[in-house]
């Protein structure tokens, strides 16, 4: 049996020592020496490796660099932890962040590459996809956009949908280049680079066409709306014009956005003045200067009756506001007739303080001041409407005929007493526009359905500040992002 221990020059030496339970702390004065000990929780001052000072924690030496990958320091608590390894390549890992102080960067050569507010002005290049709203933009080489719209420097050309732009600005679409540029000095110049022709148009219709082989045609072929105006002097070198005394086709007087029909006709010049046969409005009617002399025999109709002979009016002529009568044979009335005391025919004209018009359902009465209905009034133009109004709202214009011009002439309120008389047009409110509500206030808003597209204009715009918040995805309350940013002085 070996002996636990021997006492050598006055020292007690345990070859093996195990131990199963220490109940009070255990002090070493001396130097311990072991293999390997094992203990669930190590406490030290000082930790120092074979061959290396305090001073050296933490240099790893090892003859491969694979033997050092994964050296370093790790800490942990509970289910996590947080680690600063080295791995191969030269690279130092972890899976924690670096926080420095707000004073601080990172550097590499001694040179800072990034600060809590900029990247260094050493760094040139990035790949970054997205950035914030930019004070300043300057590019002194070539530029695409969403690959589509392409900036050559070197030739001062913009081009879209095309990166070989043939002109200042070219656009193409459907294989057709359109360049806006000037290909001599002196001349701008504007239409196709390629073998198309070039339609200018308005209201989505095509009012000039220029034909590649030369031919310029002015208006719709459908349409046949064209009205081509010349305030001045027109030189041609040759001028084709129907010269013919006999058509195929009646004569038409058409219509433009800016010009009405009114005025339109036949004029007979010379010797004294002018004879006129045209269309006249209020309401519409054809308006000569001359009379009209019928042979003996002959009538006015309308839709195929005869009104008016030389002998008398048409049997079918039951109304008229006829003032004055010669001595009738005999009069038969066969509805009320009211004749009032102050209903007098004056140089042609009926003078009374009020007419009425009831037709059992409704009344109408007008005086010299109001107009007044006891249920709906409406006007209209050709059968029709073109105003309604009645005691839940008022209509100005007709749904089946959209396109019917309605002009304003003075400034327009909506809900507002007291217009800016700067202004044209004054809302009191929120307004649509195509779709988009159109609001203001102090911020975007934090409730309520959007809409993309709608817009909030900022109620206090400040420095620093934006012109307003834009809808960019619909939602309650949607995604709402800042716009028009407003510059420091």
């Amino acid at each position: 049996m070996s002996q636990p221990f021997n006492i050598q020059n006055d020292t007690v030496v345990i070859t093996k020592l195990n131990v199963s339970e220490i109940t009070e702390p255990v002090t070493v004065s001396g130097d311990l020496t072991a293999g390997v000990i094992t203990v669930e929780t190590l406490n030290v001052k000082n930790l120092i490796r074979n061959g290396n000072n305090s001073a050296e924690i933490g240099a790893w030496a090892s003859n491969t660099e694979e033997q050092l990958n994964g050296k370093g320091f790790s800490w942990a608590w509970g289910n996590g932890g947080t680690n600063l390894q080295y791995r191969n390549g030269g690279n130092l890992w972890t899976n924690g962040n670096f926080d420095l102080d707000p004073d601080k960067g990172f550097k590499i050569g001694g040179t800072t590459v990034l600060s809590k507010n900029e990247l260094g002005s050493q760094v040139t290049k990035s790949r970054l996809r997205e950035v914030g709203v930019l004070r300043s933009l300057e590019v002194t080489g070539e530029v695409s956009l969403g690959d589509f719209v392409h900036f050559k420097s070197n030739f001062q050309r913009v081009g879209i949908n095309t990166d070989t732009p043939n002109g200042a600005l070219s656009v193409v679409a459907n294989d057709i280049e359109i360049v806006v540029g000037s290909q001599q000095i002196g001349k701008a110049y504007v239409g196709t680079y390629t073998n198309h022709d070039l339609v200018l148009g308005a209201d989505n219709t095509a009012r000039i066409t220029v034909k590649s082989n030369g031919e310029v045609i002015f208006g719709d072929e459908q349409a046949k709306s064209s009205v081509v105006k010349i305030y001045g002097e027109l030189i041609v070198e040759k001028l084709t014009t129907d010269t013919r005394t006999d058509t195929i086709s009646p004569v038409h007087f058409n219509s433009t956005r800016s010009t009405p029909i009114y005025g339109l006709g036949l004029v007979w010049t010379g010797n004294g003045v002018d004879r006129k046969l045209v269309m006249q409005d209020g309401p519409d009617r054809l308006c000569t200067t001359e009379s009209f002399d019928l042979g003996e025999d002959k009538a006015y109709y309308i839709n195929g009756t005869a009104v008016l002979s030389a002998a008398g009016l048409g049997a079918g002529v039951v109304n008229s506001n006829l003032n004055k009568v010669g001595t009738l044979q005999d009069l038969t009335v066969s509805g009320k007739t009211t004749l009032l005391g102050d209903v007098e025919a004056i140089t042609g004209r009926v003078s009374a303080k009020l007419l009425s018009f009831n037709d059992g359902s409704q009344q109408l009465s007008l005086d010299s001041y109001r107009l007044n209905t006891s249920n709906q009034f409406s006007i209209s133009v050709r059968n029709q409407e073109a105003f309604y109004a009645d005691s839940s709202e008022i209509a100005l214009g007709n749904s089946s005929s959209p396109r019917r011009l309605v002009k304003v002439f003075g400034t327009l309120s909506v809900g507002a007493n007291n217009p800016d008389p700067r202004v044209s047009l004054a809302v009191n409110g929120n307004a649509s526009f195509a779709g988009r509500m159109f609001s203001s206030g102090t911020g975007a808003p934090i409730n309520g359905i959007s809409n993309k597209g709608d817009i909030v204009w900022n109620d206090n715009p400040q420095p620093d500040n934006y012109v307003g918040w834009v809808c960019t995805v619909a939602g309650e309350p949607g995604t709402w992002m800042p716009f028009g940013a407003i510059a420091s002085r």
